[in-house]
C-alpha cells in the first residue's frame, strides 16, 4: 500500500496539482478492473500493465478456444490523455507498436489490424498518424486441431513509442490464458464485447472495390480512384493517409477534387523521394455530411511513369512543393539551430588546435585598440563563413552534377589530406620555434598577412572551417540535412548561419571591451603556451596521417612522412637563409628548397595516394560487424534478423568517439549475441555512393549516422542519437 502511494504522490507531482484526481481515479479504476478479473474465474486470465502514460492489456474476443477453430484477441492500449502512439505508417516521426509473440507449438498469431488513425499535428510542422484515449489492435490467433493442452497461454512482447511534446518508448509483457472448450461453450466475453464491435465498425472497409493508379506531374504526386459505386455522394470533406512512410509530405496541403464515384488527389512528394514506389496505398477518410467518418482502402499502381521525373522531384524537393518548409518559421528554425551547431563546433576536438591558436593571438593583441580587435574579429568571421560558403557551394555544384557525396568529402580525397598533414606539421615547427615565417602566430606566411596582421586572422577562420567540416554537432545534422533539400540560395543561407555560430563567440569577445578585459596579459607565458600548443598541432598530423593510411593504405603513410622530413629540411634551409654570406650558397639555398617543395608536391600526384580498396575492407575474422552493402542489409532483414548500422569515416572525430563510448564494449557485444542482431559497419572514409544514397536517404549530410532496424523486414529503422551512450545503444538493441 506504502510503495502504491509513493507512486500516486510521484505521479501527481510530475503531472501539476490540476491532475491528482484524474491520476487517482485513474489508478482506482484500473484496481477495481484487475479486481473484477481475478474474480472471474469463468473468463480468461488478462493481465494489465500499468504504464506512467499508457496503460496496456491482452484481452479475447470470446471466453474460450476451440481446438481447430480461430480466435481474436487485442492489445489493449489507453493513452493518457494528451499523450498518442502510432499506426504502421508513423508518419514524420514516430514508430510503429510492434507485438513480438510467444504462443504454444501449433499456435499462431496473424499480422496486426489497425484500426483507422488520427492524424496529429505537431509543432515545427510535424504530422504523425497515431492512437489517442482507448484503442484495441486486433490479431486472429489460429489453434490446430490437435491441439491437446487444457488452456492456450498467450504472451506479447508489446513495444511502442509514447509522445506527447516529446516521444519515450514504452513497452509491456502482456499475458493471457484462454481455457479449450467445446465449441458450443463459448461465448462474447462481456467485458470487452462493445470495444471489439466499435473497433471492427472503425476498420477500414474493403467492401467497395477501387480502381487506382497514381501519376507525376508538376513535382507532385497524383492519385486516381474510381469507385464501383457513389461512395463520395454524401462527402462533406475528404482526406488521404499514405500507408508507405516517406511518400508524401504530410504537411504539404492536399488537393482533392472529387464526384460520385471518382475522386482526384495530388499533393507534395516527401523530400528525400528519389525512385517510384511501386504501389502507393493508403486509407481515404471520407467525413459525410451527418459526421459519420469511414475509412477506405486503397491501393494505386503506377501509370506511365518516366523514371526521370524522380530525379526532378529529387532536386526539387521540399521547395515548391512544400510550402511549409520554406514558411518564415521553419526557416527561422533551421537558421536557428545551425547557429547553435556552428557555436558547439567550438567544442569539438578536432577544431581545438585551431581555436587555440586564436585564443593565443587574441591574448597577445590585448592592448590593441578595440577598433583594431573589430576588425580582427570580423576578419575571423569573414574567413570562416567564406570557407563554409566555398564547400557548400562545391558540394551542391557537384551534387547538381550527379555526384552522390555529402559534407566532410573533401576529406575523402588522400591527396588534400596530404596537404592537411603537410600545413599542421608546419604550423607545428613554426609553434616549436624551429622556424618562424613571419610574425603572424598562426605562420601562415608574411604574404598572408598586412601591417596589421588581419589577414593572419582571415586565414585562422579559413583553416577552422576547414579542420571543423568533418564534424557533426548537436542540432548541426538537422539543419544540414534540410540545407540540401532546398534551392541554392537558401542551402548557402544555412551554411552562412553555421559558420556565424562557430564565430560567434570570437567575434563577441572582439566587440564586447568587458569579455576582453577577462582574457590575461601579454607576457612572457605566452612563449611557453606557444610552444605548448606546437603539441596539438603534431597530434592532429598523426591524426590526419592515420585516416590517410585507411584511404591509401601505408605506402602512402611512408611517402607523406617521407615528404614532411623534406618539408623540414626545407623549413631549416628557410630559416638559414639569411646566415649564408656567399651568393652562391645563397641560391643554391633557395634551390633546394624549390626542390624539396616541387617533391613534396611530386608525392601529393603520386599513384601512391589514390584511394585503396583494400584498406576500406573493415571486417575481419575476428571483428564483431561484417562491412555495410545494400545487399546484405536486404539479405539479413528478409531473414527475419534484426540490424544495427553503423555509418562512420575515420576522419570523422565524433564517430571515433561514439565507438570507443559505446560501440567497443562487452555489454554492447554481448547485447548484439543475445538479441541475435546483425552488425553492419559503413566506411565512408573514401567516397562511397551507396553509403551516400542512405545518408541521404534518411536526410542527414554525413556521418556519422546509426540506424537500429527490428526484426520485422518491413519496420522502418529507428534511427539514434548522433552522440551516443552504452546505455541509448543497449535500450535500442532491447526495444526491437
Amino acid at each position: 500500500m506504502l510503495k502504491n502511494s509513493k507512486k500516486i504522490s510521484t505521479i501527481c507531482n510530475k503531472y501539476g496539482e490540476d491532475r491528482p484526481s484524474k491520476t487517482m481515479t485513474r489508478i482506482i479504476t484500473t484496481a477495481l478492473m484487475s479486481l473484477l478479473l481475478l474474480l472471474s474465474s469463468s473468463l480468461p486470465a488478462q493481465q494489465l500493465v500499468v504504464g506512467e502514460h499508457v496503460d496496456a492489456q491482452l484481452i479475447a474476443e470470446m471466453t474460450g478456444v476451440a481446438p481447430g477453430q480461430d480466435t481474436w484477441v487485442a492489445l489493449r492500449l489507453d493513452h493518457m490523455e494528451g499523450w498518442h502512439t502510432y499506426w504502421k505508417n508513423p508518419g514524420d516521426a514516430g514508430r510503429a507498436t510492434m507485438i513480438d509473440w510467444t504462443l504454444p507449438e501449433g499456435v499462431t498469431a496473424g499480422e496486426i489490424v489497425w484500426p483507422t488513425p488520427k492524424r496529429i499535428e505537431l509543432p515545427a510542422d510535424l504530422v504523425d498518424f497515431g492512437y489517442e484515449d482507448e484503442i484495441f489492435l486486433l490479431t486472429q490467433i489460429s489453434v490446430p486441431a490437435t491441439y491437446q493442452g487444457s488452456s492456450v497461454d498467450i504472451s506479447a512482447n508489446a513495444q511502442w513509442l509514447e509522445c506527447e511534446e516529446i516521444c519515450i518508448p514504452g513497452g509491456a509483457i502482456v499475458d493471457l490464458s484462454l481455457p479449450v472448450m467445446d465449441a458450443g461453450q463459448i461465448s462474447p466475453d462481456p467485458n470487452w464485447a462493445e470495444g471489439f464491435a466499435q473497433t471492427r465498425a472503425a476498420l477500414p472497409t474493403s467492401d467497395v472495390s477501387f480502381d487506382a493508379s497514381f501519376t507525376i506531374s508538376d513535382g507532385s504526386l497524383n492519385i486516381l480512384v474510381q469507385a464501383t459505386e457513389a461512395v463520395f455522394e454524401n462527402a462533406r470533406s475528404i482526406r488521404f493517409i499514405p500507408g508507405e512512410h516517406r511518400v508524401f509530405d504530410y504537411i504539404s496541403p492536399q488537393e482533392i477534387d472529387y464526384q460520385l464515384s471518382s475522386l482526384q488527389l495530388s499533393q507534395g512528394h516527401h523530400p528525400r523521394l528519389s525512385e517510384a514506389p511501386e504501389e502507393i496505398t493508403g486509407l481515404l477518410l471520407v467525413t459525410e455530411n451527418n459526421g459519420q467518418q469511414i475509412a477506405y482502402e486503397i491501393a494505386a499502381a503506377p501509370n506511365g511513369l518516366n523514371p526521370a521525373d524522380f530525379g526532378v522531384l529529387a532536386a526539387n524537393a521540399g521547395t515548391a512543393n512544400n510550402p511549409a518548409m520554406g514558411s518564415d518559421t521553419s526557416l527561422l528554425l533551421v537558421f536557428g539551430f545551425a547557429l547553435l551547431g556552428g557555436m558547439i563546433l567550438n567544442l569539438m576536438p578536432c577544431v581545438f588546435p585551431v581555436l587555440s591558436l586564436k585564443v593565443l593571438s587574441i591574448s597577445s593583441n590585448r592592448n590593441a585598440s578595440q577598433h583594431e580587435k573589430r576588425l580582427h574579429g570580423l576578419a575571423y568571421t569573414a574567413g570562416i563563413v567564406l570557407a563554409f560558403l566555398i564547400l557548400a557551394s562545391v558540394l551542391l555544384a557537384l551534387q547538381a552534377g550527379g555526384s552522390l557525396i555529402g559534407w566532410g568529402f573533401h576529406l575523402q580525397s588522400p591527396w588534400f589530406v596530404s596537404l592537411l598533414i603537410f600545413l599542421f606539421f608546419l604550423m607545428g615547427l613554426s609553434m616549436s620555434g624551429v622556424v618562424e615565417f613571419g610574425t603572424s602566430v598562426m605562420g601562415m606566411g608574411s604574404d598572408l598577412q598586412d601591417k596589421d596582421g588581419y589577414s593572419g586572422s582571415f586565414f585562422t577562420g579559413v583553416l577552422a572551417s576547414v579542420v571543423a567540416s568533418p564534424c557533426t554537432a548537436p542540432f548541426m545534422g538537422a539543419a544540414l540535412g534540410f540545407a540540401f533539400t532546398q534551392p541554392p540560395v537558401t542551402a548557402l543561407a544555412v551554411f552562412v548561419a553555421l559558420g556565424l555560430g562557430m564565430a560567434l563567440p570570437f567575434l563577441l569577445i572582439s566587440f564586447n571591451p568587458a569579455l576582453s578585459r577577462l582574457l590575461p596579459h601579454p607576457g612572457k607565458w605566452m612563449l611557453t603556451f606557444k610552444q605548448v600548443l606546437a603539441f596539438p598541432l603534431y597530434a592532429t598530423a598523426v591524426w590526419l596521417l592515420w585516416v590517410l593510411g585507411n584511404q591509401a593504405g601505408p605506402n602512402a603513410m611512408a611517402l607523406v612522412v617521407g615528404s614532411c622530413v623534406l618539408l623540414a629540411f626545407a623549413a631549416w634551409l628557410y630559416q638559414r637563409r639569411r646566415q649564408v654570406q656567399s651568393p652562391l650558397w645563397r641560391y643554391a639555398n633557395a634551390l633546394l628548397i624549390i626542390l624539396c617543395i616541387v617533391a613534396t608536391i611530386g608525392v601529393i600526384r603520386s599513384p601512391f595516394l589514390e584511394t585503396s580498396t583494400t584498406s576500406r575492407q573493415l571486417a575481419s575474422e575476428n571483428a564483431n560487424f561484417e562491412s555495410y552493402s545494400d545487399a546484405r542489409l536486404a539479405e539479413l532483414r528478409q531473414g527475419g534478423q534484426p540490424v544495427f548500422v553503423n555509418m562512420t569515416a575515420s576522419w570523422c572525430i565524433t564517430c571515433l568517439v561514439n565507438e570507443r563510448v559505446a560501440l567497443s564494449s562487452e555489454a554492447f557485444d554481448q547485447a548484439l549475441q543475445e538479441n541475435n542482431v546483425a552488425y553492419l559497419k559503413g566506411d565512408w572514409t573514401n567516397n562511397d555512393p551507396e553509403i551516400t544514397a542512405v545518408l541521404q536517404r534518411y536526410e542527414t549530410s554525413g556521418v556519422p549516422l546509426y540506424l537500429m532496424y527490428p526484426a520485422d523486414p518491413d519496420a522502418p529503422a529507428e534511427v539514434l542519437p548522433q552522440i551516443l551512450t552504452t546505455g541509448m545503444v543497449l535500450d535500442a538493441i532491447e526495444r526491437i
